[in-house]
This record gives C-alpha cells, sequence and structure tokens, in this order.
C-alpha cells in the first residue's frame, strides 16, 4: 500500500519572537522539508503564481517570493515566475518586479498570448486547451498560491493556479463557458422569464432578447428564482456548477503532465483569506482568520489538508461583503456558506482524484509547532489611575 503524501503546516502563531521561529522562519523550514533545493539545481523553474490585479493587494507578498527565488538561486536554480497576460502589465503596483523578488516575471503565454501548447478535448463544448509555453520550458514546477474562497468553485489555491492560471485567455473563458453547456431553463414553458430574473437579489439571471441567462459564477444558489418559477420551466442544478470544477481537474492534469513527479511542488500561503478570487481586482474583509502556509509534493493532499484547517475556523461574518448572503448551516464549509452548497470547495479535491492528480488521504506534520502553554502564576496586572478628569 503506498505511503501518504506529507503535507508541511507552518502556523502564523509563534513561540518566540527569534526569526526561525517566525512565520518566514516556517516558511523557509517548508521549502527545505520538501526538498526544493535538491530538484533545482542548473534547471529552469518555473514558479506559477497569481499576481492580483487592479486594487488587489492580498495576494502572496513579494517578500515571501523572494525567499523562495533566493533558495532557488542559491541551489544552482534558474528560476522565473509566470502569471496570465491579464495581470501581468500592472504587477510592479503590487511590488512584483525582478529587483524585488530577484528573477523574471513573464506573461505564461508571451506577450501576444499566443505562445502556447495544445491538448484536445471534448468536454462540453470546450475543444481545446492551450497551455503557456512558458510553463512547458521549464524542468521544475513550483506553485505558489495564494488561498481564498472562490465564487465559481468555492476555494482557489493549488489546484485552481494551475487549472486557470496557465492557460490562454480563450482558453480560461471557454472553461467559463462549460456551466452553460446543460441546459437549465425551458424557453417553451416559461410564460414570464423575467420575473425570474427580478427574482435574484444578486442580479445572477439576465434576461434579454427572448434568452434567460443564469450567471453560474454569481449565483449563491438561494432558489429564490425556482421558488418564483410558476411554470417550472428553470432548475439550478449541481452540473452546471460541477462541470467547471471538472474541466479544473482536467486541465491541471495537463500542466502537471508535463513535469516528473519529484520535479513538482505546492505551496499555500493561507493569510489574508478573502471571499473572492484575486482576479476580480480588488481585496475584501478578510473572512477567515490567518491560518498559516501548507508546503508538499502532492497537489491533492496540499489542498485538502488547507481546507481541512480551514473547516475548524470561524466564519468572520462581519468582514462578508454586503453583496453576498451568509447561509447559516454550520456543517457546511466557510466557503461554501457564503458561495452557496453547489460550491462545496471538497468538489474540488473529489474531481482532481478522479482525474489522478494526486491523493486526498496524507499525513499532516507541523514544522516547529507552538509548545505547550507555560504554567505562570496568576498576573496582578497594575491598576490604572485615572489621570484626567472631566
Amino acid at each position: 500500500m503506498a505511503s501518504k503524501p506529507t503535507v508541511y503546516f507552518g502556523s502564523v502563531r509563534t513561540i518566540s519572537t527569534k526569526p526561525e521561529h517566525s512565520f518566514v522562519g516556517k516558511y523557509d523550514a517548508i521549502i527545505d522539508e520538501l526538498g526544493i533545493k535538491k530538484a533545482v539545481k542548473d534547471k529552469n523553474v518555473v514558479i506559477k503564481m497569481h499576481l492580483g490585479s487592479n486594487v488587489g493587494f492580498s495576494t502572496v507578498n513579494p517578500f515571501l517570493v523572494g525567499r523562495l527565488v533566493g533558495a532557488i538561486k542559491e541551489a544552482g536554480g534558474r528560476p522565473y515566475v509566470v502569471d496570465i497576460i491579464d495581470q501581468y502589465p500592472d504587477a510592479w503596483k503590487r511590488g512584483y518586479t525582478p529587483e524585488v523578488i530577484g528573477c523574471p516575471i513573464l506573461p505564461v503565454a508571451g506577450p501576444a498570448d499566443r505562445y502556447y501548447v495544445e491538448k484536445e478535448v471534448d468536454y462540453k463544448g470546450l475543444k481545446t486547451l492551450k497551455m503557456g509555453g512558458h510553463v512547458k520550458d521549464a524542468e521544475v514546477l513550483i506553485d505558489l498560491s495564494h488561498v481564498k474562497g472562490h465564487n465559481s468553485i468555492g476555494y482557489g489555491a493549488a489546484i485552481k493556479n494551475l487549472a486557470i492560471g496557465c492557460f490562454t485567455q480563450d482558453t480560461r473563458w471557454a472553461m467559463h463557458q462549460t456551466m452553460q453547456y446543460d441546459k437549465y431553463w425551458d424557453k417553451g414553458k416559461s410564460r414570464d422569464a423575467e420575473k425570474l430574473a427580478k427574482a435574484c437579489p444578486f442580479k445572477a439571471i439576465s434576461y434579454k432578447n427572448g434568452n434567460l441567462k443564469v450567471e453560474f459564477d454569481t449565483c449563491n444558489q438561494c432558489m429564490r428564482c425556482v421558488m418564483a418559477d410558476a411554470d417550472g420551466c428553470l432548475q439550478i442544478k449541481a452540473e452546471n456548477f460541477l462541470s467547471f470544477v471538472e474541466i479544473n481537474a482536467i486541465a491541471a492534469k495537463f500542466v502537471l503532465s508535463h513535469f516528473e513527479e519529484g520535479k513538482r511542488f505546492f505551496i499555500n500561503v493561507a493569510t489574508d483569506i478573502t471571499e473572492y478570487c484575486d482576479c476580480w481586482g480588488m481585496t475584501t474583509g478578510q473572512i477567515l482568520p490567518d491560518l498559516g502556509v501548507l508546503g508538499s509534493r502532492d497537489v491533492v493532499a496540499v489542498d485538502k489538508a488547507s481546507l481541512d484547517l480551514l473547516a475548524k475556523m470561524p466564519l468572520l461574518k462581519e468582514n462578508v461583503s454586503q453583496n453576498l448572503e451568509v447561509n447559516d448551516d454550520q456543517s457546511l464549509h466557510p466557503f461554501a456558506r457564503i458561495h452557496g452548497p453547489y460550491k462545496d470547495p471538497y468538489n474540488v479535491i473529489r474531481f482532481a482524484e478522479k482525474y489522478g492528480l494526486g491523493s486526498s488521504r496524507y499525513e499532516l506534520e507541523e514544522v516547529l509547532p507552538p509548545v505547550p502553554e507555560p504554567k505562570r502564576p496568576e498576573p496582578r496586572f497594575p491598576k490604572i489611575a485615572k489621570t484626567f478628569q472631566n
């Protein structure tokens, strides 16, 4: 029986003021534990990450990127960072420059988004996947991801960073369109489609030129539209949402197929956890407390461990945007509570495992774990006299 993959975890909680005990110290320790330095000598190393956009600033801190780049260069590797062409032009505004992080930054499919390798697929209207050529050019892959919620699949981190972030703009658009493939509205039965559109408080339904469309990216499955449907013409089904999850697994597998098993590494930074994907170009309130950093050589394991640890944390409801609605069902994962039960983030894991990307069964190993609380005498804090009188 194959051994379970190891997921290394470093908590944001420190045990002292020593640098090696800090969050950054744990991040460095995980880089060492993963064996990245042993794998990169004389190799081209692609670091896939999300560089954010517009007024979003909650992506992986450039300082952390620089630590990883420095470790790779010290070990004789040739690192470079890639992201999609949408995020590349203004990455410098968020501190992502060669001078700061220590290596080149490239658009994943070149400056015209036309440098790619193709894979023929036949999935719900999608015929071709076009993966950025700058990913293919590397011999080692490091998937450096910011953990956050995702309005399409509930959760975005290591798998999503590869599945969407390594492909051309037209491929990404076509992947999203797979959610429209399965029929959900019967025009022949519908007598008042405008009523259905008006029933959605989140403007996820539009009715134009005789056609009704559900934007599944923004639908939270509140079912108000279905309750308003006296004709039985509209269905909000899990299949439409799961189409995007499944094509993510297919695309991520194509990326991983270009790298030997010992030449791919996955690091999830679970801090500044927001409700939306970083591609929305804005940083919202932090909806979960900072967790820490996780690393593994197994992409499924690192995402599963991230989700499992976050499931134990309280949803910070006061920080959830007013245009979202919190589901009070405590049995749901926090991400599903704000994006809807059909966007259960564990669906990402199920499909990734189905397509052979890795294992959801893992061993969690904490680096520099907090020590037991020392026994101290009861504190006797001084009472401060009021200095000022009204």
